[in-house]
């Protein structure tokens, strides 16, 4: 952090064409507030120069990236772009392996208390992976078949805990499935409406027209077969079902 920035440059003394790419004048215009380790400062640099709402990662431009490269380790990773799917599959099922009381052996011998927090560890380890905020996980009782939601305007996931009581290792999967398929739709809503890290623009596409242009299609009004089949479930869905197949390979 630094005590005094009245010194650097403003966005608004930049030539106008250093505002449409990296040109010398911009990247200049980056690098000088690289010394300050202002994290916050650097940040809003990038968001001026990208010009894009909701905010890129802000090394999705290779220069830029090239830039920042002497410090990228010490920036939060939630303005960074994230791995693939491949590599967050990878690198969700590698770290559930290590979470204690995770695999079913373990689950079945877990107090109520103990279940509930291994599913936070797990929304928390996989958010990071997918650099974005972790989530809230709070646990409510609901009808048979429920199994959780994801709250965008919260922000939160809310799982049944009928589900998390339960000892079969049905349920077990369902509460796994659900905690990733949730966290999935939070790192969805994160691109959609705070900084698109996704590496794969088909996807953010998708995304937009399922949720701005005609509206994500909730059973209860839509019927089932639309709410299964819209971009943003089938997503969600296939991220989960691919992370759990692998950890439960290894």
């Amino acid at each position: 952090m630094i005590d005094n920035i009245e010194n650097v440059t403003v966005l608004e003394e930049l030539p106008e064409e250093s505002r449409d790419r990296l040109s010398d004048t911009g990247k200049r215009y980056i690098e000088e507030v690289i010394p300050l380790h202002n994290e916050q400062l650097l940040v809003d640099r990038i968001d001026e120069i990208l010009n894009s709402h909701p905010p890129k990662a802000i090394d999705s431009d290779k220069d830029i990236a090239e830039a920042i490269r002497p410090v990228v380790e010490d920036i939060n990773p939630i303005y960074l772009e994230a791995p693939n799917d491949s590599v967050q599959i990878e690198q969700a099922a590698d770290a559930m392996e290590k979470i204690e009381g995770l695999s079913f052996d373990e689950w079945k011998e877990l107090s109520f208390e103990e279940r509930v927090a291994v599913l936070r560890l797990v929304e928390g380890v996989i958010a990071e992976i997918a650099h974005r905020p972790s989530c809230a996980v709070i646990i409510k009782r609901m009808d048979e078949g429920h199994y959780g939601y994801f709250d965008p305007d919260r922000g939160d996931i809310t799982l049944n805990s009928r589900y998390i009581e339960s000892s079969t290792f049905e349920d077990y999967k369902e509460c796994v499935d659900t905690i990733i398929h949730e966290g999935r739709h939070a790192y969805q809503h994160y691109n959609l409406t705070q900084r698109e890290v996704h590496p794969r623009e088909g996807d953010l596409t998708n995304w937009k027209t399922n949720e701005f242009e005609y509206g994500y299609q909730a059973a209860q009004i839509y019927g089932f077969k639309a709410y299964w089949l819209q971009p943003q479930e089938c997503d969600a869905r296939a991220f989960a079902e691919d992370v759990l197949k692998k950890y439960m390979e290894d």
